[in-house]
Formats: C-alpha cells, sequence, structure tokens
C-alpha cells in the first residue's frame, strides 16, 4: 500500500481483516483522522465479528506491507481459541460497535488471564480491542 491510499473506506462492506507487517496507517471517520495504527495491529476485524459495514477509512501514511486475512481464516483463528474467549472478543467488538454507552464487558485483568494459553494473534487481537474500547470510554 502505498502513502495516502485507501485500503477500503468508511461504509464499505467488510471482506477481509488486515495485519500490518510494516509502515503505518491513520483510521479516518467522516474526514476527521481518528487515530494511527502500525506494525503488529490487526484491524478491520470489527467488520467481520459484527457482519457490518465498515467504521471508518484507513489510510496508508508511509508505504505498508499487510496479510489479508479471509473470513473464513479470520474464523478459524477465533475458534482456535477457547469458547470463553471467544464471546468475550465479541462482547468486546458489540461494545466498540456501538454509537455511545460503551462499557467494558470485562477488566484487562480477567482478559489477560482468558489469552495466556490463546494463539499469539488471537491474545494479540483480543488485547487491541480491549484497548481500543479502553480508549473510547476513557477519552
Amino acid at each position: 500500500l502505498l502513502p495516502d491510499q485507501f485500503i477500503f473506506k468508511q461504509n464499505d462492506q467488510g471482506d477481509s481483516a488486515y495485519l500490518i507487517l510494516s509502515g503505518s496507517l491513520n483510521v479516518e471517520r467522516d474526514g476527521v483522522v481518528l487515530g494511527k495504527m502500525t506494525e503488529g495491529e490487526i484491524f478491520g476485524e470489527l467488520s467481520l465479528i459484527l457482519g457490518e459495514k465498515r467504521q471508518a477509512s484507513i489510510k496508508a501514511v508511509v508505504p505498508c506491507e499487510l496479510i489479508k486475512i479471509s473470513p473464513v481464516a479470520f474464523d478459524e483463528l477465533l475458534l482456535s481459541s477457547s469458547l470463553e474467549l471467544h464471546k468475550a472478543i465479541r462482547s468486546i467488538a458489540e461494545e466498540i460497535g456501538k454509537n455511545e454507552g460503551y462499557k467494558l464487558p470485562l477488566a484487562h485483568s480477567e482478559l489477560t488471564e482468558l489469552v495466556k494459553d490463546a494463539p499469539n494473534v488471537v491474545r494479540a487481537l483480543a488485547l487491541q480491542l480491549h484497548h481500543r474500547l479502553s480508549q473510547m470510554i476513557f477519552s
């Protein structure tokens, strides 16, 4: 992905998630930059988990290398974790998908315990979603 190129735009149909191998991307909603993502982060997962359109546009700041994660591969990743962790990830995603009145469905310490035996990608995804929701609540 080259600088100023969009990987997808707000309200697009979500057909995949992405893992950032290198580079950085801006998260924009209604043309306003809300944040930045860098190496190691996963994005686009909310559309796959919730079955909704993209909530934000994602635009490269510098050249980026990404891995595209298909819906089938994403589901297999989630199913490789415990049912309890799978439910926690879905609960966190549903809170992020709300327009207001966010609340944490579980404490960071509880999530840390749930992810301790999970595959690295699932652990990173769960903690990233929890962090994103925490920022939405406490900002």
